[in-house]
């Protein structure tokens, strides 16, 4: 599989095309009253930067289960047409389990999608944030179940010639004893356990998507209080104990990593950002 190098001109512009985005998505949980946070790397970039990691080319949000469903309920009606909000319900070969938006006419199709007949656009990543039990056992039990179905998902659904060797071995061991599942079944299951107590007393709270953990559980107030902070040329929303999140998941998150590390973790294998971001039209009028 042949992978594209971005330049740093087409990383910028990336950056800007999903600022457009988060722009959007902004005004619509603004005017309706929905609370979300900037996310993981987007947050690190929001505090240390005031923007984007200068290296980085994805946008995160984070939303509590009922506003990440409220949003999307709400997106259908008044997302503007430049979007796309992409779901497994509005694009059914799209199995992540987590929902994107993303810009019409633009490609940044990703090498473990890629062999997919979904929406390839500039994007950004739309979190669920869910709640959990506070008793040990039961946590245990829960990211117990959702892993198993999770793990099968991804080892059916991402294309494996998009693998290291490794990963690639492990995913063809994983497709072998997950066969009797389909992918359907797999998404609706680990949806199912996510949510298991969503319904339930508020204890803790977990975004079970991401690799790290048992570093993700958080008291339940964490997604209590919000406040705005300047990003790129907007202010943005995060949560107010911004610091408690990322110290638990990064340590020291106002170093800057060596420069071998400093780089995106997206592999591209085809790259098209034919729309012009809202600083190039302004700039068209000048």
């Amino acid at each position: 599989m042949k992978y594209i190098d971005v330049t740093r001109e087409e990383k910028r512009k990336i950056q800007l095309l999903e600022l457009d985005i988060l722009k959007e998505v902004d005004g619509i949980c603004r005017k309706h009253g929905i609370h979300y946070s900037m996310g993981y790397g987007s947050l690190i970039g929001t505090i240390r930067h005031d923007g984007f990691i200068p290296w980085d080319d994805d946008i995160d949000i984070c939303l509590l289960r009922k506003d990440y469903v409220k949003f999307k309920e709400i997106c259908k009606k008044e997302l503007d047409s430049r979007f796309f909000y992409q779901s497994n319900d509005t694009d059914p070969e799209y199995f992540l389990l987590y929902d994107k938006i993303r810009l019409n006419g633009t490609i940044f199709k990703e090498s473990h999608l890629s062999s997919y007949d979904i929406h390839h656009g500039v994007y950004i990543d739309i979190f669920p944030i869910d709640y959990i039990p506070d008793n040990s056992l039961r946590q245990y039990f829960q990211l117990v179940c959702f892993h198993f179905f999770r793990s099968g998902l991804m080892s059916k659904y991402l294309v494996l010639g998009a693998r290291g060797w490794k990963k690639k071995s492990i995913a063809a061991v994983l497709r072998m004893l997950y066969c009797w599942i389909s992918l359907p079944t797999l998404y609706k299951n680990a949806n199912r356990v996510a949510t298991w107590y969503d319904d339930a007393p508020k204890q803790r709270i977990m975004n079970f998507l991401t690799p790290y953990r048992l570093k993700e559980i958080f008291s339940s107030d964490l997604y209590e209080e919000y406040i705005r902070h300047k990003f790129e040329d907007m202010e943005v929303e995060i949560v107010e104990k911004y610091d408690l999140f990322l110290k638990q998941i990064y340590g020291n998150y106002m170093k800057l990593p060596p420069l071998n590390q400093r780089t995106t973790r997206h592999t591209l294998v085809e790259l098209d950002l034919g729309l012009t971001t809202s600083q190039d039209k302004q700039k068209d009028r000048l």
